[in-house]
This record gives C-alpha cells, structure tokens and sequence, in this order.
C-alpha cells in the first residue's frame, strides 16, 4: 500500500505498533529547524526522548559491525527510515587506519554506529593482541575518521568495565574502576581515550543481550541459548550466586539507538537494570522458557547454583533518564520477550 510523503510508518518484527516518523517538505524543515529546537518524539511505551528536530529526518548512518549481533539488528531497524551503510569486516578492517578514513569520506555519514568488535570475553583474555587492535585500536580510528567527516559517533562499551568494582547495588557511570581482565581494561582505556579525541560521541555500556531463541537472525551465545544447550545434554547451567549483572533483550537496545545519537557526548549506561542474582535471574528465564514452550517441564533443574566470586556488573540508569530513555528490568525485560513476543 502507498504511504503518503509525510509520514514514514514503521513496524517491528513482533511489534503491534507503528511508529510514524515525519518527512517534511525541504522549506518546512529548514523553517522548523531555525524557529524548534527540540521536541519530544515517543520511542517506547515507557517514556519518551528529547531529541533535536534534524534527527527525526532521514540521515545517512553508517554502521560497522553490520553483520554481528546488534549490528545486523541496527542495520533492519533504523533502515526503515534512514539511509544505512552496512558495513561488515570483509568490507571494513577496522584496524586499517587508510581504509576506513576513505570509507567514511566517500559516504560522508552524519551518524557513525560503531558495533565492530570481539566481545568474547575469554578470547579476548587468551589473545590480548587482538583484543587491542579491534576493541582499543579499530575504535579510536573510527572516532578519528567520524571525527573528520563531522559525524555523529556512537560506540559500543560494556558493562564489564564494572568487573572489580567494590560497591554494591545498582553503578552509575561515576563510580571508581578498576577494571579486571584484558576486555574490560581495554574497554575502560578506550572509553577514556575516545572521550578526549572526540567529545561529542556517545558510548554505550552495553550488558549481555539476547534474543528469542527462534529469531532468524545471527545469534549470540545469550542466555537463552545457553539455557536449551543445557537442557539438550542434560548440563546444568551454572549460574553464580554472587554475581548481579543486568541482562538485556537486544532489540530494547537496537529500538533506542535512533535516541542516542541524539545525546550529548559521554558514557551511559545502556541495558536492563537487576537487583537479582544471576543465579535467581537464569531460574526465571527457564520458567519463562517452560511457559513459553521453548523448554520442556521436567524433574531436574536446568540451572546449577555455583559459589563464584562476588561480582556486581549491575547497572543503573539515572544518566539516561534525565533524556527520557529508560529500559524495563531483566526479569520484566526476560517476560516481555518470551511470553508476549515484545
């Protein structure tokens, strides 16, 4: 069916809702552009962004990592309504200084979704050197090259920055690190280092994510995954007792990074909060799992309690809602997307 050119619908897989952007004529932009600064646009059921009227139009984005977990999400998502450069690592070696600066000149993005990464945290242990040439190294030369063409940088970081951090209940971006482990430090360093290149850019400290087993897109190995692995061969999963960390359905990220190149440069946290124990948090997955069909009830649990280290990871948001962006829980977050497919 033909739209009109005003409005832009666009729908979710799973999503009952449009949401509608608007495409105003050129003279009506430019006239709103100069007299509007900001408006409030809905996002989510939950709360809405403030975000400045230019970006509510049609931008070139351009997105690395575009064939990885959140990236092949992104790229669907905001190609709705914007210009999306894909960009996997056969087309974009980020540790290619020259190629990516030619890159970002021929496509000249306002937007830059930085997503190219190696988030396997025990890799990234056991080879320290790539570590440092994708996640250090890759990221500060795309800052530099979105740096040059005057675009927008949003990046991702994680939540482990958190991993060694002493203070319980829910951190905020401001507290104390010191971050164990190759991935963290080198997630931490980078944070630093590309806040001073390149001020305005936005990063993400992302938690683990998952999708709905069944999603044909490209998986990770999330919780879900691994809880049916676990019940396929009868291995429990072992969950700690003494760890909290925030577990996030992908596609809340993916539905809120349109907002976020929108906020001011810095670090957020980005991702469900949990005050639960990852422990307590994979029992109610499985339960959710069980209702939903993708586990069947059995006598023996899929989850093994394990007495590891005390560890908090778990993030709070109080940064990101000063911008109208918030997320559901996990455990909300966990029932949402396998009992009502949202």
């Amino acid at each position: 069916m033909p739209h009109s050119p005003l409005v832009a619908p666009r729908k979710l897989r799973n999503e009952r809702r449009f949401f509608v952007t608007p495409r105003l004529p050129p003279p009506l932009f430019s006239l709103f552009l100069c007299n509007i600064p900001h408006i409030v646009q809905p996002y989510h059921r939950s709360g809405g962004a403030f975000i400045p009227l230019s970006f509510l139009f049609a931008m070139k984005i351009l997105i690395t990592g575009a064939a990885g977990f959140v990236g092949c999400r992104a790229t669907r998502f905001l190609g709705l309504s914007h210009q999306v450069i894909p960009l996997n690592s056969k087309q974009l070696d980020v540790t290619d200084e020259e190629m990516i600066h030619t890159l970002f000149m021929d496509h000249a993005p306002k937007a830059v979704i930085h997503m190219a990464a190696l988030s396997d945290t025990a890799y990234c242990e056991a080879h320290p050197d790539d570590c440092e040439a994708v996640n250090y190294i890759g990221t500060l030369n795309v800052a530099r090259a979105a740096a040059a063409v005057g675009a927008k940088l949003i990046y991702a970081s994680s939540d482990q920055v958190y991993n060694g951090c002493t203070e319980t209940g829910l951190l905020g971006e401001d507290v104390p690190l010191a971050p164990k482990g190759v991935y963290a430090a080198l997630k931490y360093r980078t944070e630093c280092e590309v806040q001073e290149l390149l001020p305005t850019a936005v990063g993400l400290r992302l938690s683990w994510m998952y999708d709905v087993p069944n999603s044909p897109l490209r998986q990770n190995h999330g919780l879900l995954l691994r809880l049916l692995e676990a019940a396929r061969s009868s291995v429990p999963f072992a969950a700690s007792v003494n760890e909290c960390r925030g577990i996030t359905n992908v596609w809340q990220v993916v539905r809120r990074i349109e907002a976020a190149i929108a906020l001011p440069g810095g670090i957020y946290n980005f991702g469900s909060p949990n005050r639960c124990s990852t422990h307590d948090t994979v029992l109610e997955a499985a339960r959710f799992m069980v209702a939903a069909g993708h586990l069947e009830a059995g006598n023996a649990s899929p989850v093994n309690a394990v007495e590891a280290p005390q560890r908090n990871l778990a993030m709070n948001l109080h940064r990101i809602e000063q911008f109208g962006l918030t997320f559901p829980d996990t455990i909300s977050g966990l029932k949402a997307a396998l009992l009502h497919g949202a």
